[in-house]
Protein backbone atom coordinates (compact mmCIF):
# COMPACT_ATOMS: atom_id res chain seq x y z
CA UNK A 1 0.00 0.00 0.00
CA UNK A 2 3.03 2.43 -0.16
CA UNK A 3 4.58 4.37 -3.27
CA UNK A 4 7.29 2.35 -3.87
CA UNK A 5 6.35 -1.05 -3.27
CA UNK A 6 3.42 -1.14 -6.12
CA UNK A 7 5.97 0.51 -8.45
CA UNK A 8 7.95 -2.01 -8.13
CA UNK A 9 5.96 -4.54 -8.28
CA UNK A 10 4.82 -3.37 -12.15
CA UNK A 11 8.25 -3.78 -12.93
CA UNK A 12 9.00 -7.11 -15.55
CA UNK A 13 12.89 -8.88 -15.34
CA UNK A 14 15.19 -6.23 -17.36
CA UNK A 15 13.38 -3.27 -16.63
CA UNK A 16 15.84 -0.46 -16.02
CA UNK A 17 15.36 1.16 -12.74
CA UNK A 18 16.27 4.89 -11.27
CA UNK A 19 17.34 5.04 -7.73
CA UNK A 20 18.10 8.77 -6.06
CA UNK A 21 19.55 9.06 -3.53
CA UNK A 22 20.57 9.04 -0.23
CA UNK A 23 20.86 12.71 0.30
CA UNK A 24 21.98 14.21 3.24
CA UNK A 25 24.33 13.38 6.54
CA UNK A 26 22.25 10.23 7.61
CA UNK A 27 25.15 8.62 9.29
CA UNK A 28 26.70 7.80 12.91
CA UNK A 29 29.40 10.13 13.86
CA UNK A 30 32.48 8.25 14.10
CA UNK A 31 33.52 9.60 17.02
CA UNK A 32 29.92 8.86 18.94
CA UNK A 33 30.00 5.12 18.27
CA UNK A 34 31.91 4.16 21.00
CA UNK A 35 30.73 6.06 23.70
CA UNK A 36 27.19 7.31 23.50
CA UNK A 37 23.58 5.99 23.07
CA UNK A 38 21.49 5.70 20.13
CA UNK A 39 18.07 5.56 19.72
CA UNK A 40 16.50 4.18 16.17
CA UNK A 41 12.77 5.34 15.32
CA UNK A 42 11.46 2.85 12.61
CA UNK A 43 8.34 2.83 10.46
CA UNK A 44 8.53 -0.47 7.82
CA UNK A 45 11.29 -0.05 5.80
CA UNK A 46 12.60 2.75 7.03
CA UNK A 47 15.11 0.21 9.71
CA UNK A 48 16.93 -0.77 6.76
CA UNK A 49 19.71 1.66 7.53
CA UNK A 50 19.39 1.21 11.52
CA UNK A 51 20.35 -2.56 10.83
CA UNK A 52 23.20 -1.65 8.96
CA UNK A 53 24.33 0.51 11.43
CA UNK A 54 23.77 -2.51 14.06
CA UNK A 55 25.76 -4.74 11.68
CA UNK A 56 28.41 -2.84 11.23
CA UNK A 57 29.25 -1.53 14.67
CA UNK A 58 27.48 -4.67 16.94
CA UNK A 59 29.23 -2.99 20.13
CA UNK A 60 26.71 0.08 19.86
CA UNK A 61 24.60 0.80 22.17
CA UNK A 62 21.08 1.07 20.60
CA UNK A 63 17.71 0.84 21.32
CA UNK A 64 15.26 0.33 17.79
CA UNK A 65 11.66 1.05 17.57
CA UNK A 66 10.01 -0.52 14.85
CA UNK A 67 6.63 0.54 13.40
CA UNK A 68 5.62 -2.19 11.19
CA UNK A 69 1.43 -3.63 10.13
CA UNK A 70 1.79 -6.53 10.64
CA UNK A 71 3.46 -9.35 12.71
CA UNK A 72 5.93 -10.66 9.63
CA UNK A 73 7.45 -7.50 8.85
CA UNK A 74 9.81 -7.68 11.37
CA UNK A 75 13.23 -7.44 8.86
CA UNK A 76 15.94 -8.89 10.30
CA UNK A 77 14.71 -9.14 13.92
CA UNK A 78 17.26 -12.25 14.69
CA UNK A 79 19.87 -9.56 14.15
CA UNK A 80 18.76 -7.49 16.98
CA UNK A 81 19.31 -8.22 20.83
CA UNK A 82 15.81 -8.91 21.90
CA UNK A 83 15.66 -6.61 24.66
CA UNK A 84 17.12 -3.49 22.40
CA UNK A 85 14.06 -4.35 19.72
CA UNK A 86 10.62 -2.97 20.42
CA UNK A 87 8.32 -3.12 17.74
CA UNK A 88 4.23 -1.91 17.78
CA UNK A 89 2.00 -3.79 15.01
CA UNK A 90 -0.52 -0.88 14.37
CA UNK A 91 -2.66 -4.69 12.11
CA UNK A 92 -1.86 -7.37 13.89
CA UNK A 93 -3.96 -10.65 13.29
CA UNK A 94 -6.04 -10.39 16.73
CA UNK A 95 -7.00 -6.74 15.41
CA UNK A 96 -5.76 -5.16 18.43
CA UNK A 97 -2.56 -2.99 17.56
CA UNK A 98 -0.97 -0.01 18.17
CA UNK A 99 1.39 2.47 16.39
CA UNK A 100 5.07 3.39 17.47
CA UNK A 101 4.23 6.92 18.57
CA UNK A 102 1.56 5.38 20.93
CA UNK A 103 4.58 3.27 22.26
CA UNK A 104 7.07 6.11 22.72
CA UNK A 105 4.64 8.35 24.14
CA UNK A 106 4.93 6.01 27.37
CA UNK A 107 8.66 5.64 27.08
CA UNK A 108 11.70 7.75 29.28
CA UNK A 109 13.66 9.30 26.77
CA UNK A 110 17.10 10.64 27.28
CA UNK A 111 18.13 13.85 26.06
CA UNK A 112 21.71 12.82 25.57
CA UNK A 113 21.35 10.21 23.31
CA UNK A 114 21.16 10.67 19.10
CA UNK A 115 17.89 9.82 18.05
CA UNK A 116 17.73 8.72 14.26
CA UNK A 117 14.31 8.84 12.81
CA UNK A 118 13.50 7.07 9.19
CA UNK A 119 9.93 6.20 7.59
CA UNK A 120 6.51 7.61 7.10
CA UNK A 121 6.22 11.59 7.39
CA UNK A 122 3.53 11.24 9.79
CA UNK A 123 5.24 9.00 11.83
CA UNK A 124 8.33 11.28 12.05
CA UNK A 125 6.47 14.61 11.99
CA UNK A 126 4.86 13.12 15.72
CA UNK A 127 7.93 11.92 16.77
CA UNK A 128 9.71 15.01 16.26
CA UNK A 129 7.12 16.45 18.82
CA UNK A 130 7.35 13.74 21.52
CA UNK A 131 10.84 13.96 21.86
CA UNK A 132 10.59 17.44 21.93
CA UNK A 133 7.95 17.47 24.29
CA UNK A 134 10.61 15.58 26.41
CA UNK A 135 13.63 18.08 25.99
CA UNK A 136 15.57 16.51 23.53
CA UNK A 137 17.41 19.22 21.23
CA UNK A 138 16.55 19.48 17.91
CA UNK A 139 20.38 18.49 17.36
CA UNK A 140 19.74 15.74 18.66
CA UNK A 141 17.43 14.16 16.04
CA UNK A 142 18.47 13.38 12.58
CA UNK A 143 15.64 12.35 10.20
CA UNK A 144 15.26 10.89 6.41
CA UNK A 145 11.75 11.18 5.50
CA UNK A 146 9.59 9.18 3.12
CA UNK A 147 6.14 9.10 1.34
Amino acid sequence: DGIVTPALGRCKPGDLVEIGGPYGEFCLPIQAIAEDSFVFIASGTGVAPFHSFIKSFPWLDYKLYHGIRHDNEKYEAADYEPSRYITAVSQPANGTGERITSVLSREQMNPESHYYLCGNRQMITDTVQILRERGVPGGRILMETFF
